[in-house]
């Protein structure tokens, strides 16, 4: 819904949207695309895909299908080595189409569709920003949707905020972010509650992957800093020079 609700999320994105200057492209590496490897779309188009049910169809009614760049994508897996697969059987899900629609909302920055190997550990997915962080120097974003707490289990519909384990583990990420110690990033297993926060890893480990891309001149800006439905985080984070 945050493609078309009027909500601090969609507020927050299409805020910085507005401050920031226009990528050549962005890379995105998606929650919703669970892949074995890390598969990298290199099609010149890109399917919308709505893999969500029972929502209004205001929300089937967005359109929203930026070009591919096969360039670009070509650029990402000979960065990735090994490590990178080409794969155009999947497209632009909704983890990336309802944040994208609000930062750049005339479709015209291509995206590059990158999956996210749920069988890869923490390491090996840091290490995979880390050699994606070439493509920043050409003007690419990198962009890694997903939640830092996402548990559909404990969702509270009736809930504004946060349940305190939620609120705790959101603030240990944020405080290791903003303190630039990865390693306890890493370790998140360490910290308590984090089995409740993150049950299954598709939607944290993209942010392990935006980490490993971030330089060590970078500042982390902090925004959309709430939790929603009790088990939900919406927590944003910018990493730039400026």
């Amino acid at each position: 819904m945050n493609a078309i609700g009027d909500n601090k999320a969609r507020r927050g994105w299409i805020g910085m949207g507005k401050r920031l200057p226009r990528p050549k492209a962005v890379v995105a590496v998606s929650a919703h695309w669970e892949t074995e490897g890390t598969k990298v779309r290199t099609a010149a188009d890109n399917r919308q895909i709505f893999d969500m049910y029972g929502f209004p169809q205001e929300l089937y009614d967005v359109r929203y299908e930026p070009e591919g760049s096969p360039e670009m994508a070509k650029e990402t897996l000979r960065l990735l080595g090994s490590d990178g697969m080409e794969e155009n059987s999947w497209g632009i899900d909704h983890g990336l189409w309802s944040v994208l629609s609000n930062i750049y909302p005339k479709a015209d920055v291509p995206v590059v569709a990158v999956s996210i190997d749920v069988t890869a550990d923490e390491r090996r997915l840091y290490e995979i920003g880390h050699k994606l962080a070439p493509l920043r120097d050409e003007g690419v974003m990198i962009l890694a949707s997903g939640n830092i707490v996402h548990n559909l289990r404990l969702v509270d519909w009736k809930m504004q905020g946060g349940y305190l384990w939620a609120d705790q583990v959101d603030r240990r990420i944020k405080d290791a972010v903003l303190s630039g110690n990865h390693e306890a990033i890493l370790e998140w297993r360490k910290i308590p509650d984090a089995r409740k926060a993150v049950p299954t890893v598709e939607h944290f480990f993209p942010f392990l992957v935006a980490l490993g891309a971030v330089s060590s001149s970078d500042h982390a800006v902090v925004f959309n800093d709430y939790r929603e439905l009790g088990s939900m985080s919406m927590t944003s984070y910018l990493f730039s020079e400026s």
